[in-house]
């Protein structure tokens, strides 16, 4: 094995990308004996890394009050990590290790130790919701400590302390060990939780108000900023979620503009819960490697099967505030301004993008947030999620949606199916089926299903084709800027009735901004990008075809100059909403008005601006047409398609993704002067690998087993014609 080094969303060897194809193998769920073989035969099926969970509550014993770990299995044999280690080294695996402290997996709390629980520990601090509650694991109903709390804090760090000399041998010039991956969907998996379901218990409260002191500074800044008169950083509130009044009508977020801040604190103060606490368990880790993350998709919180399912477990999101997920997403996960903690990874439980294109429009959006790995799609969690996804056609599907969006690699999640554990450490998913998962590629007794086929039909072909699809760049048509501070603000305030600053219009910037914008534009054929606002620099700036905004009233200082500086500098701007007339210290600034009303009154192209919101009523596309602005690929009615370029080396890959459920159908695709002419079916979607007008690989998915339709397809490029039935690769 060669060292790896890991920059721009991708692992290199050398100079050269490396496209990971992983499998994620929970060896705490199955015997010692049983490793080996089910390694082994991920191995043939063209798995190159290896991704596992150690989970903390496997291997923490308690002996007469003294805390020990096992990790030899002296005391169960699935507890022997070490020679897991080993063995993943031993065929040549690389390896992405994931110690937590909270895994999720289905555990028992996540895969923490009862000890930290408040639920068996009275003496442990839960984390709360803006009611005052604890939050609870949903699988076994379990209270979730506080994350800042000093004692968890300890016994995390004892944790990692235990467990580093358990991976860092792992970690040398030569491999197996190339990145770590620390907690699990953020904190709790809240990654795309609202704003109000956790953070508000005792120690959190103290680092949001430690927090508030760096940022304002002392208490006359803090209430003169806020308009309000609170003594000392200890008496300020957390914001809460807006109930009915009296009469019924909604509480209003605000009736000043004052009073906005306290919703960008917050939001800042999310981010930082989650940011701060991944960096201080690097610290405690103490691995020098790359640190991963695997963030939920841009999506509503999905609801799964879970048996057993307690109400005390479940926190209802109110039905107004259900369409503000984009903004929860945005508010609290800075990827941009995140890249100097943890690298981006993604993961797709999202639903089934093939019959949904509201699900599919979210894979790429979350695929599109960021270069990284797709460490999680779903191969086998057909019981726990949708029973379709048993289906060889929905994870190959779906894995090809997130690598046509950006994904850098993907994780067959799980690849192997276990019955081998005991219900202190995961009492509920027997429950629901015999294995977990139910339905992956390797069976419980090493049998190999159709997924391990499907995956070895797809594996096959990155293997050969994905260091040259590294090299590409996703075409973009338009880029979204995503500015925290009004999602901040947009995340409390579903409609105008929650609404008190009558003058102003409600900032928004992924509800009613970008998961509009991007919807349209993929409708139309499009190709869409997003990025932070704050974290951009002048050059990525220009990097970008055109830009789009939905802004407010108020606007940094620094943003309002980056933009100001895009116009001149003829970059195009699609505009609208109020144009900004202070900074978020309401200090005079409308840098970015006058600029835009220069070149407004100058007959400038470059900029469209409108008051009322481009983006919200699914018209953009329009507007983009009538600028000039055409799509860079155009393709039929009922796809999607997205093109990779390579253009030093005159290459680009076509993924393509069919939506009719049956039946025979003529298509096209058209980009850069190349028509390809396809006769697709049920669900049918591939890759072509195209240099120089032609066509030298491709991967088609042509059999839809849910409908258990086989289709014939067709593609032409030129006079050259491929056509076959069913499932075909040029490696066949």
């Amino acid at each position: 094995m060669i060292r790896m080094v890991y920059r721009d969303g991708r692992y290199f060897v050398g100079d050269v990308p490396y496209f990971i194809i992983s499998a994620e193998y929970m060896y705490f769920r199955d015997r010692r004996d049983h490793w080996r073989d089910r390694l082994e035969k991920l191995k043939k099926a063209g798995t190159n890394t290896i991704t596992t969970y150690i989970p903390w509550r496997h291997h923490l014993q308690i002996d007469d009050g003294k805390r020990w770990y096992d990790f030899t299995g002296e005391t169960k044999d699935s507890r022997d990590v070490v020679t897991f280690l080993e063995t993943v080294r031993s065929l040549g695996f690389y390896l992405i290790v994931k110690p937590g402290p909270f895994i999720h997996s289905e555990l028992n709390i996540g895969g923490l130790p009862d000890c930290v629980s408040p639920t068996f520990n009275p003496e442990a601090a839960p984390a709360l919701r803006h009611h005052g509650r604890s939050v609870f694991w949903t699988y076994d109903a379990s209270e979730l400590p506080a994350p800042w709390d000093e004692t968890f804090d300890a016994l995390v760090k004892e944790w990692f302390e235990a467990v580093r000399p358990i991976i860092q041998p792992f970690d040398t010039t030569d491999g197996p060990l190339i990145g770590l991956q620390l907690v699990d969907e953020t904190i709790y998996c809240t990654s795309n939780d609202p704003p109000w379901h956790i953070g508000y218990e005792p120690s959190g409260m103290r680092h949001y108000r430690r927090l508030l002191e760096a940022r304002y500074g002392d208490m006359d800044s803090y209430n003169r900023l806020h308009a309000t008169q609170y003594e000392d950083f200890d008496s300020v509130p957390a914001p809460q979620l807006a109930t009915p009044g009296l009469s019924g009508a909604p509480a209003q977020a605000a009736q000043r503009s004052e009073d906005l801040l306290i919703y960008v604190d917050w939001a800042e103060y999310q981010w930082r819960y989650r940011r701060d606490l991944y960096q201080r368990y690097k610290e405690y880790l103490g691995i020098d490697i790359t640190y991963l993350t695997n963030f939920a998709g841009i999506t509503p919180p999905i609801e799964e099967n879970v048996p057993d399912l307690q109400e005390k477990a479940v926190e209802e999101i109110p039905d107004d505030y259900r369409e503000l997920y984009p903004e929860w997403w945005f508010a609290m996960n800075r990827v941009d301004q995140d890249i100097d903690v943890h690298e981006y990874g993604l993961i797709s439980w999202l639903g089934v993008a093939a019959y949904d294109l509201g699900v599919f429009d979210r894979y790429i959006n979350t695929a599109m947030r960021g270069r990284g790995i797709n460490m999680e799609e779903n191969w086998g969690f057909a019981m726990l999620y949708d029973e379709r996804s048993k289906y060889p056609m929905i994870p190959v599907f779906q894995t090809l949606v997130s690598v046509a969006g950006g994904a850098t690699g993907y994780n067959i999640f799980l690849g192997v199916s276990s019955d081998y554990w005991e219900d202190s450490l995961d009492r509920i998913t027997k429950l629901q089926h015999p294995t977990f998962p139910s339905d992956a590629p390797i069976d419980e007794h090493g049998n190999l299903r159709a997924l391990y086929f499907a995956a070895e039909f797809l594996n096959r072909w990155f293997a050969e084709h994905g260091e040259s699809l590294l090299k590409c760049e996703l075409t973009n048509d338009c880029a979204y800027l995503l500015y925290a501070p009004y999602a901040a603000i947009s995340s409390w305030v579903p409609d105008a009735r929650y609404w008190g600053l009558s003058e102003h219009g409600i900032p928004r910037c992924g509800h009613q901004g970008f998961e509009e914008f991007s919807k349209s534009l993929q409708e139309a054929g499009y190709s869409v990008a997003m990025f932070e606002l704050e974290a951009a620099s002048a050059e990525k700036l220009g990097q970008y075809r055109t830009l789009a905004l939905h802004a407010a009233f108020f606007m940094g200082a620094d943003e309002q100059a980056k933009l100001a500086e895009f116009v001149r500098s003829g970059g195009r701007l699609f505009l609208s909403g109020e144009l900004p007339e202070v900074d978020l210290e309401w200090r005079p600034c409308s840098l970015l008005k006058k600029t835009v009303e220069s070149a407004l009154a100058a007959g400038e192209t470059n900029v469209v601006y409108r008051r009322e919101n481009l983006f919200a009523d699914g018209k953009f596309p329009e507007t983009l047409a009538a600028a000039g602005i055409a799509p860079s690929v155009v393709y039929s009615d009922s796809m999607r398609v997205f093109v990779h370029h390579h253009r030093s080396a005159n290459e680009s890959f076509v993924f393509f993704f069919n939506f009719d459920v049956d039946g025979s159908h003529e298509k096209f695709i058209e980009f850069g002067g190349q028509r390809i002419e396809l006769t697709l079916g049920s669900k049918t979607c591939g890759v072509l690998r195209i240099r120089s007008g032609w066509i030298v690989a491709h991967l088609v998915k042509g059999k839809n087993e849910v409908e258990d339709i086989t289709d014939t397809v067709r593609i032409q490029l030129g006079d050259q014609v491929i056509e076959a039935e069913g499932d075909f690769s040029s490696c066949d």
